[in-house]
């Protein structure tokens, strides 16, 4: 089974990054990292990766027309206690700054499922926030690391006993991850986003809070009490 995450570049103008975590035999790796500007770079990885969840660090589903989803409302008075923030998206913002979007979201539908009823044969989207994966994985802990940018000791929080995900090879991805430039907060986005694909794989509904209804859900894990 593949888990996916996805840094998307919400106007397509620079690189979206991808990680890729693979679960077979009973072993967890990570496999690859890559990038795609266009969608149809996108669809065609797409089909080396059947069937797979994948998180998105974007809006996948868009239904308000001004205002805020209640997704947004849901999280913006939790997160601010937090001192964090998070992009107000409906479909006048959309039309306005990131038209590109509509594409994507067409591309989404026609691949994947937007529901909790995981299954291995079919795929499966979700909406994520890396910080609030982060919150959700490690609380207090591991937001302070993500805010200053300490990715690698983060990262490593993995190696836990009590981690929520176990890869054979954490060190392999990290660095692959964070030793090149531009892009190492894009990438390291996306795998948290993997990390949270897996963790919803594994785990389902009944370790998932869900933020919204269906203008918009943002869904982040459940293995750490200060969430």
């Amino acid at each position: 089974m593949w888990f996916l995450g996805v840094d998307l570049s919400w106007g397509f103008k620079r690189p979206s990054w991808v990680c890729v975590i693979e679960k077979s035999e009973g072993r967890t790796r990570w496999r690859e990292f890559f990038s795609f500007v266009c969608l149809s770079e996108w669809e065609g990885y797409l089909s080396s990766f059947t069937p797979c969840v994948v998180a998105f660090d974007a809006p996948l589903r868009v239904r308000v027309e001004k205002g805020l989803r209640k997704a947004e409302k849901d999280l913006l008075s939790w997160l601010r206690k937090k001192h964090l923030g998070i992009l107000p998206i409906n479909l006048e913002i959309v039309r306005k700054r990131y038209p590109a979007l509509f594409p994507f979201w067409e591309s989404v539908a026609k691949n994947f499922s937007l529901t909790f009823e995981l299954s291995k044969d079919a795929g499966y989207a979700l909406e994520v926030f890396p910080p609030l994966s982060v919150l959700g994985f490690f609380g207090d802990t591991g937001l302070k690391l993500y805010r200053e940018k300490r990715f690698w000791e983060l990262g490593k929080l993995f190696e836990k006993e009590n981690s929520p995900l176990h890869l054979e090879n954490l060190e392999d991805c990290l660095a692959a991850c964070l030793s090149l430039s531009p892009g190492k907060k894009d990438r390291f986005d996306a795998f948290l986003c993997a990390c949270t694909a897996f963790f919803a794989g594994q785990y389902g509904e009944k370790l998932l809070q869900k933020f919204g209804d269906d203008t918009g859900f943002i869904v982040a894990p459940l293995w750490n009490e200060e969430l």
